[in-house]
C-alpha cells in the first residue's frame, strides 16, 4: 500500500470504527443468545492466545528460517509493537469487558477491553503473511478474521474493540512491511522467491 491509500484505509477504518460503537451492545445481546456446540469448540481453539501465536508467528518462523531470517525480525517487531500499543491502550482507556473481568496470567493487572489485542496482532501480522506466503492467503485472512470474531462470540470484546483493534493491527503491519520493502528498516528479503517457493 502506498502512502495514500494507507491513509485512505485508516480513515476507512476508523469510520467503520466509530459506526461500530453504535452496534456494541446489540451485537453482544445477539451473540449471548445464540450458541452452537460445534462453533464454540472450533473457535475456544481458536481464540486461545497461545494457539494464535503458534499459527499466525511461529510457524511461519519456522518456515522462514532457513530462507530469510529477516522475514521473522519483521513478524515479530509487528507483533511486539502491536502487543505493547494494545496493553497501553487497555491500560489508559479501561474499558470494562462486556462479560467477566479478565486478568492477565502472573500479574495481578485485569485485563481491559479496548482494544481488542488478539484482532490488533492477528491482523498485524496479516499484511507481512500476505505479501511473503502468498499461495496460503486465505488461510491466513480466514484465520486473522476467526480470531477476530471468536473475542466478540465469546463475549470477552465488545464490536469496536475488535474492529479497532483489526485497523489499527493491519495498519501497523503495513507500515512496517512498507518501510521493510524500502529497506529502511531490514534489509533486503527475498520477496520474489517466497512468491515461487509456497
Amino acid at each position: 500500500m502506498r502512502k495514500k491509500e494507507s491513509l485512505v484505509f485508516l480513515l476507512i477504518g476508523m469510520i467503520l470504527f466509530y459506526i461500530s460503537t453504535f452496534f456494541d451492545k446489540p451485537v453482544s445481546l445477539m451473540f449471548n443468545n445464540i450458541k452452537i456446540p460445534f462453533l464454540d469448540f472450533i473457535l475456544s481453539i481458536i481464540t486461545n492466545f497461545g494457539v494464535v501465536v503458534m499459527v499466525i508467528f511461529v510457524i511461519p518462523a519456522i518456515t522462514f528460517y532457513n530462507n530469510d531470517k529477516k522475514i521473522i525480525k519483521l513478524l515479530f517487531l509487528a507483533f511486539i509493537i502491536s502487543f505493547i500499543f494494545s496493553f497501553i491502550l487497555k491500560l489508559v482507556i479501561l474499558r470494562q469487558r462486556p462479560a467477566d473481568i479478565l486478568y492477565y496470567p502472573l500479574l495481578n493487572i485485569i485485563d481491559y477491553s479496548f482494544p481488542s489485542m488478539h484482532a490488533m496482532i492477528a491482523f498485524s501480522l496479516l499484511p507481512i503473511l500476505l505479501t511473503y506466503l502468498p499461495k496460503q492467503k486465505t488461510f491466513w485472512a480466514s484465520f486473522a478474521f476467526l480470531v477476530a470474531f471468536s473475542r466478540i462470540y465469546f463475549d470477552f470484546h465488545y464490536l469496536s474493540d475488535v474492529v479497532f483493534g483489526a485497523v489499527v493491527g493491519y495498519f501497523i503491519g503495513n507500515f512496517l512491511l512498507e518501510f521493510h520493502n524500502k529497506n529502511k528498516l531490514l534489509k533486503n528479503a527475498k520477496q520474489k522467491n517466497w512468491g515461487k517457493k509456497f
